[in-house]
């Protein structure tokens, strides 16, 4: 079978390239390694979408999730591996399988990025986490840390101190990124402590996390403190990595394109926070979705 248009991620942009995609009658088909929704299910409180005064980062994404299944859209859980074009037609190759399309929409969007330090990849998962919404309850009545000064940071660490005895936040900067309000509330908790100007420079444990060591940027001293379990809120980066060979990303790994979202290869579009962009929100990745796609099936019945 070939598809009219395969869209690679199943976050905002891509269910909105999905539904768009849909309602011009053509086959598509819609893949997403992890579940629905992207960022935004790792989000606890989401205020600034339309529609919404207030809605939990989940509830919003099954919404979207809900709204895509009711149209004519393959959902396929794989794991896209890489992509190539021979002859006007795409093969889109998955850990399971491979897929043909005439046109292909990348709404990958950017994964968490790590700290890279000693102890970090062996504790992942037993004790270092990316998500508070998420494992935030298993350390109940625990000190945790938080690592990360943006927004991401700070909300989380407001979910945690309503639940975990201590938080504790390290931040490299001697200020905040995040919205001067999320900060304002997070100083506000008796339970929430603040390192500035300091980093992690190691992770410690055996079988679980137990302690870290973190370093003053200014004086250079190094200090361990005890942690059943640490948030990293350190930033992100494009998941595009199984793009390298295509030569359509920067140097940091973002897509580049055009007006109408279409990169260098004629029929290859993309949308959302993979994208070259300044500002990255799930309005404008609602955004890419919608106009991307509306020129994927402009392309695809360029080609009947």
């Amino acid at each position: 079978m070939i598809y009219d248009v395969l869209i690679v991620g199943a976050g905002p942009a891509g269910m909105t390239a999905a539904i768009y995609a849909s309602r011009g009658n053509l086959k598509v088909g819609l893949i997403e390694r992890n579940v629905p929704g992207g960022q935004i299910v790792y989000t606890q409180v989401v205020e600034n979408y339309p529609g919404f005064k207030s809605i939990n980062g989940v509830d919003l994404a099954m919404v979207m999730m809900e709204q895509t299944a009711e149209k004519d859209v393959d959902f396929i859980y794989e794991d896209v591996t890489s992509i190539k074009k021979e002859d006007n037609l795409f093969t889109v190759t998955t850990n399971e399988n491979e897929y043909k399309a005439k046109a292909v929409i990348i709404a990958t969007g950017q994964a968490n990025r790590k700290l890279s330090v000693p102890g970090e990849n062996r504790l992942i998962g037993r004790g270092i986490s990316f998500c508070a919404l998420c494992d935030g309850s298993l350390y109940k009545d625990k000190d945790v840390l938080v690592v990360g000064g943006g927004n991401s940071a700070v909300e989380e660490s407001l979910y945690l101190a309503g639940v975990c005895k201590s938080v504790t936040i390290v931040h490299q900067r001697d200020e905040f990124r995040a919205d001067p309000e999320a900060v304002d509330k997070i100083k506000d908790k008796d339970n929430v402590h603040i390192i500035l100007d300091s980093t992690v420079q190691r992770f410690m444990g055996t079988d679980k996390l137990e302690a870290v060591e973190i370093v003053n940027l200014k004086t250079g001293d190094v200090q361990e403190m005890k942690f059943s379990a640490a948030f990293l809120y350190a930033g992100h980066l494009p998941a595009t990595s199984f793009l390298k060979d295509l030569g359509i990303l920067d140097e940091r790994g973002y897509i580049i394109t055009d007006q109408n979202l279409m990169t260098s290869i004629p029929g290859l579009y993309a949308a959302g926070d993979c994208v070259i962009k300044d500002v990255r929100q799930i309005a404008t990745a609602v955004s890419d979705g919608s106009i991307s796609a509306t020129h994927a099936v402009k392309y695809v019945r360029s080609l009947k």
